[in-house]
């Protein structure tokens, strides 16, 4: 019998996987919310806050990824009319807060050009993150078909 780190049976493993998964879901939030309430709140410039935005935005995307490919979200059927109602929630999600963000709490009134210019950019943008979660659910369903094949 081999000893584990700290003696480690597999139900101290699935506990303080539990409590890692909860303290890291709560900081992704409260720095999220620390984020927004500089910004709209306080009125401090983007700019200033850009590389802990990069590091949530990025933090975020691949721990979705990760869930999907491993498994422990798994989408059983892709369908494109799925794939495009997501897509399409996605867009209607980032236009509203960019809306929001620039004509009710910004100083800043966009006008319908600005705002089209905008609306590019998040569907370009929410049209990667779809196709990267689509990809890693795929590969991740192909994965989990392989081991239980094996």
């Amino acid at each position: 019998m081999s000893k584990t780190f700290m003696n480690m049976d597999e139900r101290n493993v699935q506990v303080a996987g539990r409590v890692i998964a909860i303290m890291y879901l709560i900081t992704i939030l409260a720095l999220n919310a620390a984020v927004i309430y500089r910004q709209i709140v306080l009125g401090q410039d983007f700019h200033d806050m850009e590389d802990i935005a990069s590091i949530l935005t990025f933090n975020s995307l691949f721990l979705i990824s990760a869930l999907l490919y491993f498994g422990a979200v798994t989408i059983r059927n892709l369908k494109i009319s799925t794939l495009l109602m997501g897509y399409v929630g996605f867009v209607v999600l980032g236009s509203l807060f960019t809306y929001v963000k620039y004509n009710v709490f910004g100083d800043a009134n966009l006008s319908l050009a600005q705002l089209l210019d905008k609306l590019f950019i998040i569907a370009s943008i929410c049209g990667l993150i779809v196709i990267f979660f689509t990809l890693f659910s795929i590969l991740g369903k192909r994965r989990i078909d392989k081991a239980l094949d094996d």
